[in-house]
């Protein structure tokens, strides 16, 4: 087989390039190191998403830390090879409320600094096939720490009972005078059974007078839907129940949150009693009072 030979010399090859042997191979080891680079961050991102379905690129660096690597570099070979996420919205009504219902909204003006000032609770839909089932949540609204929730057949207040008594269980033995439990205006938060929950825990009742004013909780229930959920195989309610409690569990103790100093709800609470009172950031709800989000610096997702 004949083979075709040149008959110049690698430094004249180098000289009529214009840089040097040593530039060369420089070069080489750099663009080497960056391939490498490249092959770790789509790897890691893609072991990430392997749990946590719909991540962002940016929660993913905070949730590595890599020392190797800048948050903006990460980010941008991330979207370089569409691994960026796209977000979807969708809506189907859950709050059936009660227009004479005699509970007002508390959070008007309240300075939360601290874990047990405040939990939020709304109820969401996930569809299975053709079958409609409710997910209620009761959150933290300063850890964002998931307490309780549950998957329910039906709108019944059986669920937001369930799922109470969850929280009050993960909450045992912390003081809980003062403790605010804000939801909408839904009918299941004004049963016998769950304001009898609330009365014998001395936790004071307050509801919103618009959507707007729950925002916080209607948050984490697209997170869990839109990150978690969403694309799990799930055709059964038990495969729901299965994989609701997974999420939360994900949620709770791997997913970085901004404000919350880049870490989880759980670490962050175990972390909390060590910041002096003065130094914690200071979350004040939205009202229709107020009409603004006062200080409201804690939420940014």
């Amino acid at each position: 087989m004949n083979k075709c030979h040149h008959t110049h010399k690698m430094e004249n090859i180098y000289e009529s390039a214009g840089f040097s042997k040593q530039a060369h191979i420089q070069y080489m080891n750099r663009r080497s190191i960056e391939e490498n680079l490249v092959n770790i961050v789509i790897n890691s991102i893609i072991g990430v998403r392997q749990m946590h379905n719909f991540m962002g690129l940016k929660k993913i660096y905070y949730l590595l830390n890599p020392d190797m690597i800048g948050r903006d570099r990460f980010i941008e070979i991330g979207m370089d090879y569409n691994l960026g996420i796209k977000r979807l919205i969708s809506y189907c009504r859950t709050t059936f409320s009660c227009k004479s219902h005699r509970f007002t909204n508390l959070t008007a003006g309240v300075e939360i600094k601290d874990i047990n000032q405040m939990w939020v609770s709304d109820i969401t839909y996930f569809r299975v096939d053709e079958i409609f089932y409710y997910l209620t949540f009761i959150e933290d609204v300063y850890s964002r720490r998931i307490l309780g929730y549950t998957v329910s057949r039906s709108l019944a207040a059986d669920a937001n009972c369930i799922a109470l008594n969850m929280a009050l269980k993960v909450r045992s033995g912390n003081d809980l005078r003062g403790l605010i439990h804000h939801s909408d205006r839904g009918t299941q938060y004004i049963s016998d059974k769950y304001l009898k929950i609330l009365n014998d825990n001395n936790i004071e009742v307050s509801m919103c007078n618009s959507v707007y004013e729950n925002t916080h909780i209607e948050r984490l229930n697209g997170i869990i839907k839109n990150e978690y959920l969403k694309d799990k195989p799930i055709k059964t309610y038990e495969d729901l129940q299965k994989y609701l409690k997974q999420s939360v569990i994900l949620y709770n103790e791997e997913r970085p949150h901004w404000k919350l100093y880049g870490q989880a709800p759980v670490s962050f609470e175990k972390e909390l009693p060590s910041i002096p009172m003065k130094e914690r950031k200071v979350l004040v709800l939205y009202s229709e009072k107020s009409s603004s989000y006062v200080q409201d610096t804690l939420y940014e997702e």
